[in-house]
């Protein structure tokens, strides 16, 4: 458990620039980024074993996700609020609910639909993603 906390502060202080320490219920975001959505730090705590193993190889993931997009410029941050609202082609809106999907990946260039890579996905499979939806070589 306190592998798996290490790695997730790891990856809270590495992604977390924009995200308040409070609970938010809801989080709207928006423009071109990779919107990485888990657990906040009080949840995080109480994870049972499986739990806290999973969010271990979520943060693992994430960490090296972020680090790929950032150098290709795209916005990269972690979201921990109950529901994320992407706004997307001024008047449109993709919601997700963490009650049904605890962990994922949000890709949304602000224009185009955005892309749900639920639960747990490889850095491998992220960047694949990355490169289709924000076309990059």
């Amino acid at each position: 458990m306190i592998k798996s906390l290490t790695i997730y502060l790891g990856l809270f202080l590495f992604l977390l620039s924009s995200v308040s320490s409070q609970q938010q219920s809801t989080q709207v975001v928006s423009g071109k980024g990779v919107f990485i959505f888990g657990p906040s730090m009080a949840e995080a705590d109480s994870l049972n074993s499986e739990e806290a193993e999973a969010l271990n190889i979520f943060a693992h993931y994430s960490s090296n996700i972020a680090s790929f997009v950032r150098a290709e410029s795209i916005k990269c941050e972690y979201v921990s609020a109950r529901q994320i609202e992407v706004q997307y082609a001024s008047v449109k809106v993709f919601i997700v609910n963490r009650d049904s999907i605890q962990y994922g990946t949000i890709l949304t260039d602000g224009d185009q639909k955005p892309v749900l890579l639920k639960y747990v996905t490889t850095e491998t499979e992220i960047e694949e993603n990355c490169k289709e939806y924000f076309h990059i070589k």
